[in-house]
């Protein structure tokens, strides 16, 4: 985390109250559960009273943040007021913050005891989670019946078991009614804000988000290599592994040029990446880590020449493109979804049409064949992070945030009879 002295930081009262985020588990398992925990850990250290409400805790908790579990939060089938037990010594709440629980019936049990905020982590009002047709083509159509034919018709569901469907647009339903019975939905880019605008959400706010790894200790560079530059033909992806992500594309690209692949994440299209690598005859190039600690992930980082985002869908942000600018490595992205938003294409990085195996293979030879550029780029990219998406950004709007949902909350019929 990037830190400030705290004379510098925005402060957050006591006379406030508490802050409680709602979060399914305090573990980071992904990039939303390491923001969850960053930002705990950020609001913190602006002097706020944080509190975490979590089915499961694994990882350690930082100073100044209380975790407390209650197995029975995502348990659906019992009353909402066994679900939150475990806050209820907490109040008052300056803000209640959901993340990843699109649950309407919590929203309003937690309602009785503070302003609720929800957060957008994606494409909430979205039934395939992933909001478009085809690589290139996103969405931006309103949740509803509509979408069945688009669904059915035009593939957006992007599943062969349409059997779920009706389930997932079920659970869309509620993420959407959550959303509204929310005083505030947050989000965290401009694309997912205005597929919240698209349906209907009135009270937003977008928050910046911020890299959540300190970046390892620089190495020296080798013999011909730019300062910074990294091994000087490998290419890193962290993420999930699964279709949307574009792994498979990118597989298809290294296979293209020289490079050796590195891929820190995991999903259920490992398998046919190994057997995707092994065809293309390049196995000996892919280097398949899994899950990393956050230590672990900075120093592959540090190891990487570039770092691709390939993503066939909209993505949300892309947190793993400012992790890798932190630590001075250009990205090469797919130009989708809010990308454009933290990836300044020709400065900090390439922008390449998503699906585009080609495309992808040129842009990624253009930058490994140019250590100098590359390391040009890194530093475009360490620039623009510690100028716009720090912790202390993020800190100001949250609290800012919070604020303006407690304003609405106390001037609503259900903060009225709280106060």
């Amino acid at each position: 985390m990037i830190s400030r002295p705290m004379a510098e930081r925005p402060q957050a009262t006591a006379a406030q109250g508490a802050i409680l985020l709602v979060t399914p588990r305090w573990t980071r398992d992904g990039g939303i559960a390491a923001h969850v925990q960053a930002s705990a850990s950020a609001l913190a250290a602006a002097g706020a009273d944080v509190h975490v409400l979590v089915a499961e805790a694994q990882d350690e908790v930082p100073a100044g943040v209380s975790v407390r579990v209650e197995p029975d939060l995502l348990d659906a089938s019992l009353p909402p007021s066994r679900r939150i037990a475990g806050a209820a010594a907490l109040q008052p709440f300056a803000a209640i913050h959901l993340h990843q629980l699109d649950d309407p019936a919590l929203v309003t049990a937690l309602r009785e005891h503070g302003p609720v905020l929800v957060s957008a982590h994606g494409y909430t009002a979205c039934t395939s989670d992933v909001y478009y047709f085809r690589p290139g083509q996103e969405c931006s159509r309103h949740h509803g019946p509509g979408c069945w034919p688009n669904l059915l018709l035009r593939g957006c569901a992007h599943t062969l078991n349409v059997a779920r469907l009706p389930s997932a647009y079920a659970r869309t339903t509620r993420g959407v009614e959550a959303l509204r019975r929310a005083d505030m939905a947050i989000s965290y880019s401009g694309a997912v804000d205005r597929h919240l605008a698209n349906n209907n959400i009135e009270q937003r706010r977008v928050l910046p988000l911020f890299a959540t790894l300190a970046p390892a200790p620089a190495l020296a560079p080798g013999p011909g290599a730019a300062p910074g530059a990294g091994a000087a033909r490998r290419v890193l992806f962290a993420g999930r592994v699964v279709p949307a992500k574009g792994l498979a594309v990118l597989v298809r690209a290294v296979a293209r040029i020289d490079a050796e692949l590195v891929v820190c994440g995991d999903g259920w299209q490992l398998g046919s990446l190994r057997r995707l690598a092994r065809r293309l005859g390049i196995e000996e190039r892919v280097t398949l880590r899994g899950w990393l600690s956050a230590a672990q992930l900075a120093r592959e980082l540090e190891d990487a020449a570039v770092v691709a985002l390939p993503s066939l869908w909209p993505e949300p942000f892309g947190l793993v493109g400012i992790e890798a600018h932190l630590a001075r490595r250009p990205v090469v992205a797919s130009a989708t979804g809010g990308v454009g938003e933290w990836l300044e294409d020709g400065v900090s990085g390439l922008l390449t049409p998503p699906g585009d195996v080609r495309a992808l293979a040129r842009a990624l030879e253009e930058l490994l064949g140019d250590p100098a550029r590359c390391a040009a780029m890194g530093e475009a990219g360490r620039h623009s992070v510690l100028s716009r998406f720090t912790a202390e950004q993020h800190v100001a709007s949250a609290l800012a945030a919070y604020e303006r949902a407690r304003g609405l909350w106390l001037a609503s019929d259900r903060g009225a009879l709280a106060s």
